[in-house]
């Protein structure tokens, strides 16, 4: 209560505006790619990896450690900066020009924002909010009314007269795969084979498809936009086929909210299980939280073969308790995944390390 209080009453000052963000380095643009207007990646652009947002000029942090986002009123509504918000709780986005979205997400895209209209998509789900979305110039602002509908699963807040505070996590984010982390070490945070597994064993490998034609057509059918056909209950498949077919697609570049493998040579981590899996007539959702919802769910400790493993991707202003990677327990404690680190693109992760114990979430067997 007394820093509800504190908050209320560091509300009615004058907030100094900051030219760093509360997450420091973390949410610097890489060197290597130019953010366009608003920050955020351009559909289309050549050689333009997905990124976090680089930083804003409204963000600034509380004695408390609070994330606070200035309030602009718009056509007598109150809106804050989209790229301030995602930049703090350090999503990635993209800018579909053609379709005038704003994509949103950790690995993939769980949010869609139509500007200029009161439409957005949240994990697969169209919603309609009170106010519209708005594009001024090259700044998109999300209406204030409309966070709790998009954003309250993500983080913790409130309005404190015109500025939005974002609370930290209790959670210390480890920053990287290979960060350590002590507490990591704890028993039941260790993953475990299941020595009944039918598939424990290798598979023959081929060659990998990254150099051939990536336009084949009859691979569309593959890739579903929606998720209406996600598979009701288990199905029975040779698991080690279906890891050796994946695992010709290592070194295939990632790409935030990416379209269609056979159309754009791209993964994002849940388009690339969803591709996979889609190779053996197993028909995912398209969105990794989508995909956490389907299947039986399966111990930390009895992991198998073909498993969906699914982790938060951690953030110091996240609640770090949503899906937000997916990646195919392979065995031996190694996991196939599309990600953009520590590698960038489909590889294989050592799972038994501090980062991935800490923040994994569940895992749901979907074949056998």
């Amino acid at each position: 209560m007394w820093k509800r209080l504190k908050l209320a009453a560091i509300g009615s000052m004058v907030v100094a505006i900051a030219t760093t963000t509360a997450c420091g380095k973390d949410h610097a643009a890489p060197n290597n790619v130019a953010p366009s207007p608003n920050g955020v990646t351009q559909s289309g652009t050549s050689n333009a990896l997905p990124h976090s947002l680089s930083q804003g000029n409204g963000i600034t942090k509380l004695g408390n450690d609070d994330a606070v986002i200035p309030i602009k009123v718009i056509n007598n509504a109150n809106y804050v900066d989209a790229r301030e918000l995602i930049q703090t709780l350090k999503f990635q986005s993209e800018w579909d020009a053609g379709a005038q979205k704003l994509l949103i997400g950790d690995n993939d895209a769980n949010f869609e924002i139509s500007v200029n209209s009161k439409k957005a998509m949240k994990d697969g789900a169209e919603i309609h909010v009170h106010q519209d979305f708005v594009k001024e110039g090259d700044v998109i602002y999300l209406p204030v009314s409309a966070i709790s509908d998009l954003f309250q699963e993500e983080m913790s807040y409130e309005v404190s007269g015109k500025q939005l505070n974002i609370h930290p996590s209790p959670i210390t984010p480890l920053e990287n795969e290979d960060a350590p982390d002590p507490s990591a070490d704890s028993p039941e945070l260790a993953f475990a084979d299941d020595p009944n597994d039918p598939f424990k064993g290798g598979a023959v490998k081929g060659e990998s498809p990254a150099s051939q034609d990536i336009h084949a057509h009859h691979d569309l059918q593959v890739w579903s936009q929606s998720g209406g056909d996600a598979i009701p209950v288990l199905k029975d498949i040779n698991v080690n086929s279906m890891i050796n077919k994946g695992e010709q697609y290592k070194g295939v570049k990632y790409k935030f909210g990416t379209g269609p493998y056979p159309q754009t040579g791209r993964f994002d981590c849940s388009t690339f299980t969803q591709y996979v899996f889609g190779k053996y007539n197993v028909k995912l959702p398209r969105l990794a939280r989508q995909q956490a919802a389907v299947g039986s769910l399966v111990s930390r400790k009895s992991l198998r073969k073909g498993d969906l493993m699914f982790f938060y991707v951690p953030g110091r202003f996240k609640t770090n308790k949503t899906v937000g990677h997916v990646g195919i327990y392979i065995g031996n404690m190694q996991m196939l995944h599309a990600s953009p680190a520590p590698k960038n693109g489909v590889q294989i992760s050592n799972i038994n390390k501090a980062y991935w114990k800490k923040t994994f979430l569940r895992a749901k067997r979907v074949v056998y």
